[in-house]
């Protein structure tokens, strides 16, 4: 049975008892900023093959629905019993998606890992050239300045010194630090083995267990709010899945076509390391925006190191690789899955980065295009309501520029009366 409260005082006092929880909850916060960070990271920690399964599932969920689809009615025909096939179908269909995902991750290390291991021999074999021509260049310099030869020799002994002090004091804890690094570096790659052990079960749990998830989740909607309240959580839900569906599958396909290119261009050029650079940079193209220019750092220092000359081609050639993809490549596949302008792709990613690492440079454009979305249509139906124009043309201002707007974007989106109803709109025109 619910119980009303109407006095005005026990409505009082349990505002402020809530108000004065907050605060204390924040004042708690801010006091101890330090031991918050390290419980979330704790967290983090803990759940993370929670996050890595999500995503897996998330990534092959259309290949496991494929299957079972298909799969479906052809054992359905062949058997007696109707569940049977169901279950057989799903069966096939997870142990696909798992040899899919397996196949894959097994293809890339194949491609890579050889042409890594070729990569740093051949420059560990460079190493000793380096070091010869180095050695000649300092002999021959030393020759031609006496000076320099009569200065070194009178610091000799206070550079020995030096050398052996610095080597005491920062070269020996630093060795350590390298070795303990080691140390722990074997300790989290265990602990990566293990993480992705358990992100495949859970991903296998989540795939089996998916519509059971979706229906728990309606019930307690239902439950919880209101219809109205329960049908703009269930449109968030689509609105959500569209826009993360969109982005992710259209950056994978895209990063794949780019790093294709990548490989065949550099082919054509006879450029040295070529599968490596191909995947670091098709990898990194999946953040958007600033992903071709990390990639393209790291490769580019490699390619120093072998060849100066086949460096300063791949510089050109990224540039060129970058321009197709943000112009011709990536607005063909991706559409405008986002509705972001370029500087709110940007502030996300640099959000997202700066607060969940890589995972958030990714995932930050879709969560903030979603997010974006929705103040946009409160924002649209808040004017609306006021009897204001949503269209974000009109309050541009152009005045500054002694420029008629009704001349860049037309008469009749320019004229309230003619080229906006007021009705609200589901996102700006920015």
């Amino acid at each position: 049975m619910k119980v009303k409260i109407t006095n005005k005082y026990v409505k009082e006092g349990l505002t402020l008892f809530a108000v004065g929880v907050a605060l204390i909850c924040t004042w708690f916060a801010v006091h101890n900023t330090d031991s918050l960070r390290e419980g979330i990271h704790t967290i983090n920690d803990i759940l993370n093959p929670f996050y890595v399964g999500i995503i897996l599932a998330y990534l092959l969920c259309p290949i496991y629905n494929w299957v079972v689809r298909h799969l479906y009615h052809p054992l359905e025909n062949h058997m007696k019993s109707k569940v049977r096939a169901y279950r057989i179908s799903r069966v096939l269909a997870t142990v696909t998606a798992l040899a899919t995902l397996i196949g894959l991750i097994v293809g890339f290390l194949v491609l890579v890992i050889p042409d890594l291991i070729d990569s740093i021999l051949g420059i560990i074999g460079q190493l000793p050239d380096t070091v010869r021509r180095a050695n000649n260049w300092f002999v021959e310099n030393i020759q031609q300045n006496p000076k320099l030869v009569s200065l070194l020799q009178g610091n000799l002994e206070s550079l020995t010194d030096k050398f052996l002090k610095w080597f005491q004091e920062q070269a020996r804890p630093a060795v350590d630090m390298v070795l303990n690094g080691v140390s722990v570096g074997v300790i989290s790659t265990v602990n990566l083995i293990f993480d992705g052990f358990v992100a495949l079960i859970i991903c296998v749990y989540i795939l089996n267990s998916k519509e059971m998830f979706q229906a728990q989740a309606r019930k307690a909607i239902l439950a919880l709010f209101n219809p109205q309240k329960a049908e703009d959580i269930f449109e968030l839900g689509h609105l959500t899945n569209r826009t993360f569906g969109g982005f992710i599958n259209g950056k994978i396909i895209d990063s794949i076509i780019i790093g294709v290119i990548c490989f065949l261009c550099m082919s054509l050029l006879k450029l040295p390391l070529t599968m490596l650079i191909s995947v670091i940079v098709g990898l990194t193209n999946i953040i958007p925006f600033f992903g071709p220019f990390i990639g393209a750092i790291p490769s580019l220092i490699l390619l120093l190191i072998v060849d100066p000359i086949a460096a300063l081609k791949f510089l050109i050639l990224v540039l060129v690789l970058q321009q197709v993809d943000g112009n011709i490549i990536g607005p063909k596949i991706l559409g405008d899955t986002t509705g972001l302008a370029s500087f709110w792709v940007m502030f996300a990613i640099i959000v997202g980065g700066g607060l969940f690492g890589f995972a958030g440079m990714i995932l930050g454009v879709p969560c903030f295009a979603v997010l974006y979305t929705y103040v946009t249509r409160f924002i649209n139906n808040r004017l609306a309501a006021k009897g204001h124009p949503t269209d974000t043309v009109l309050y541009e201002e152009f005045g500054k520029y002694k420029i008629n707007k009704e001349d860049i974007f037309g008469k009749e989106r320019c004229n309230p009366d003619s080229g906006d109803t007021g009705r609200p709109v589901e996102k700006s025109e920015d």
